[in-house]
C-alpha cells in the first residue's frame, strides 16, 4: 500500500477507534482518489501521491495550506469536503 493511503488509514482509525479497518480504507481511498494522490478506481499513488507520501504530516499541512490560499485568491471553490459536515 502506498505511504499516504496507510497514513491516512491510521489518522481515520486514530479520530474514530470504532471504524472497522475495511471501511477507514474505503474512506481513505475515496479521498485520495478525489484529491488525485491515488488514481482512479485502484489504490495505486500517483506521482503526486508518492511525493505526498513521502512528506512528514507537517510539510503536507503546509503545501495544502498554501494551495488552498491561492485558490481563495482566484476565487477556486474545491471539490473536497473537509469539513466533515454535509
Amino acid at each position: 500500500m502506498p505511504a499516504i493511503l496507510e497514513d491516512a488509514v491510521k489518522s481515520i482509525m486514530r479520530k474514530n477507534p470504532d471504524i472497522n479497518k475495511g471501511a477507514a480504507y474505503a474512506i481513505a481511498t475515496d479521498s485520495l482518489q478525489k484529491s488525485g494522490d491515488l488514481k482512479e478506481g485502484t489504490n495505486k499513488a500517483t506521482d503526486k501521491g508518492k511525493r505526498r507520501g513521502e512528506m512528514s504530516k507537517q510539510s503536507r499541512a503546509k503545501t495544502r495550506a498554501k494551495k488552498y490560499k491561492i485558490e481563495r485568491e482566484m476565487n477556486k471553490k474545491d471539490k473536497r469536503n473537509t469539513s466533515s459536515r454535509d
